[in-house]
């Protein structure tokens, strides 16, 4: 709605309610006048403390009887203002009457922002100072989600966020609800350069995702032939199909984990299965040395001969709670994979004592075992580890009740580099055992005693004697123990952390 002013009122109005930064134009039209107006604004020394205001006005007077009026001279000009201030003094002027059109801040905001002046180099962001390369090492601290947010803040960012050696690790969290939607997103985007090849994606992660599909697996197959480490714990929905998309597509795979795949027992093709396809993998041998595949309960010794006649390089392999592996599983170990360091066999109560000699077989190159709760292993199996695989480093056998301490005695003698070891509820275990164990493996680290009964203040003594090295000790539940020998062994090995359930340790 327009307002009625006087030419005077109108300019003293605009001077005290309006502050620009920069020159401002204001074009106020009537049926009579048009009037221009600048107004610049600029801040003056602190010392005066006002803001100086310039002004420049240009009438245009349309009057019937001045249409056709010629236009003054600059000198002309002169003089007749000269002569209106005069007159002013003695007389009133006449006043002017002008229509005006609200001015309203988004109109300012606008006005503003068309007639401020460009950003120089001083001006600029001081993130802009930073050349490519420490912007580039800063984003590499980003994860995968972050570095996709970085993209979209400027050109300079997208170009820099989606570089190549940015790209080698691809990490997505449990919390992504599509994951097989937001893996082609990311390929996609990382394919545009190579096509059809991510040549930079080494190690993907995405423990946890239980909405990973074999359709996700397969996409990695195709298109990031050069992969190196997967990580896929907890991805229930993987099956055999995008298992055998991956080793088959990807040859340079070396780390694998799987723990927690319900559906897989690693290629043992199903039903549907032709023949073509199947045996694309004959012949092919994979380089994978770390496999993972605890808790996947449906691995049988089937699955597990497919691994060993393709896999002969393994190093390490974790096979913890695949409670379907048996002795003729363990056997196909030995037979195929003479280079396993490290081997877990944890909870898979039907291995007994012949397939622990079986595993004896790989003998020096063999340095950490685990058979724990295998109720089935008695000190035969102990005994043949202890004479073959001299190199041991681990050994745990928590939960073997079986296991005495003529076992004990034969370990110590056997495998005197024995840096860890877990006899815990292992009943039959004594003072006497232990102090086999203590005065010949002297570098001793590690050792749990957890529920053995039979243990007293003796063992207590030979430890803080003979294994000055101890760093963690495991007492819980032994309830033969006094303070005294507590506070001797914390005297002589103060770099021990003790593990116990007595009150009165504390």
């Amino acid at each position: 709605m327009s307002r009625v002013f006087s030419a005077g009122v109108f300019l003293r109005t605009i001077s005290k309610s309006v502050c620009l930064e920069s020159s401002t134009v204001f074009i106020i039209q009537s049926e009579s006048i048009t009037l221009i107006v600048m107004l610049k604004f600029a801040k003056t020394s602190k010392a005066k403390g006002v803001d100086s205001l310039q002004v420049v006005r240009k009438l245009k007077l349309q009057n019937g009887s001045h249409q056709h009026a010629t236009p003054k001279s600059p000198s002309q000009e002169s003089k007749s203002t000269a002569t209106s201030s005069g007159a002013s003094s003695s007389a009133a002027s006449p006043t002017h009457i002008i229509e005006t059109h609200p001015v309203t801040a988004n109109t300012v905001a606008k006005m503003k922002k068309k007639l401020a002046p460009p950003r120089t180099i001083e001006e600029s962001s001081p993130f802009d100072k930073l050349t490519d390369k420490v912007i580039t090492n800063i984003f590499s601290y980003l994860t995968a989600k972050r570095l996709c947010r970085c993209s979209q803040v400027c050109k300079r960012w997208q170009r820099l966020a989606w570089q190549p050696c940015l790209w080698t690790s691809i990490v997505l969290s449990k919390r992504q609800k599509d994951v097989d939607y937001a893996l082609k997103c990311l390929i996609r985007r990382l394919c545009l350069e190579t096509p059809y090849v991510c040549l930079s994606v080494v190690r993907i992660m995405l423990n946890g995702c239980e909405q990973l599909t074999d359709r996700g697996l397969g996409m990695i197959a195709r298109h990031c032939q050069d992969l190196m480490h997967i990580e896929l714990a907890g991805c229930s929905n993987v099956t055999n199909e995008g298992m055998f998309e991956l080793v088959s597509r990807c040859p340079s795979l070396d780390y694998m984990d799987l723990s927690g795949c319900q559906q897989v027992n690693f290629m043992n093709f199903p039903s549907d299965y032709n023949a073509l396809r199947a045996s694309a993998l004959q012949g092919q041998t994979i380089l994978l040395r770390h496999l993972d595949l605890t808790d996947c309960g449906s691995l049988d010794d089937n699955g597990l001969r497919i691994i060993a006649t393709n896999c002969p390089g393994l190093l390490n392999l974790y096979l913890r709670r695949c409670y379907q592996v048996t002795d003729i599983g363990v056997q196909y170990l030995s037979a195929h994979c003479f280079m396993i360091k490290e081997l877990s066999l944890s909870d898979c109560y039907r291995v007994t004592d012949c397939g622990v000699r079986e595993v004896a077989k790989l003998e020096s190159h063999l340095r950490y075992l685990s058979i724990a709760k295998c109720e089935l292993v008695t000190d035969i199996g102990v005994y043949v580890i202890a004479k073959l695989c001299f190199k041991l480093r681990y050994l745990n056998v928590r939960g073997c009740a079986h296991v005495t301490d003529k076992s004990m005695d034969v370990l110590a003698r056997g495998c005197p580099r024995l840096r860890s070891l877990d006899v815990g509820k292992c009943p039959a275990i004594t003072d006497r055992g232990v102090a086999s164990i203590a005065m010949n493996c002297s570098g001793l680290r590690k050792l749990s005693l957890r529920d053995c009964v039979n243990i007293t203040d003796e063992t207590m003594q030979c430890l803080s004697q003979y294994c000055p090295e101890l760093q963690q000790l495991n007492i819980q539940e032994c309830e033969e123990l006094t303070l005294r020998s507590y506070k001797m062994l914390k005297k002589y090995c103060r770099k021990c952390i003790i593990e116990h359930t007595n009150p009165a340790f504390y």
